[in-house]
């Protein structure tokens, strides 16, 4: 983000400029950035518990 000093003004012209290069920048499409979120939320809801490790019961061997 860039930081003004108060005494800068920008015409109304500059400012709209502005203004609609931020919106359109906030609403284009990211791919990596949307895979990358994709991945995490999957990374956070398939946890495997800590005691499945497959062997269960294997001290008692009947």
């Amino acid at each position: 983000m860039i930081h003004m000093s108060s005494d800068i003004r920008l015409t109304d012209e500059l400012e709209r400029q502005l203004m609609r290069e931020a919106i359109e920048e906030q609403n284009r499409f990211k791919p990596g950035r949307a895979l990358k979120n994709l991945f995490v939320k999957l990374g956070s809801t398939h946890k495997a518990p800590a005691s499945s490790t497959g062997h269960k019961n294997a001290g008692s061997a009947v």
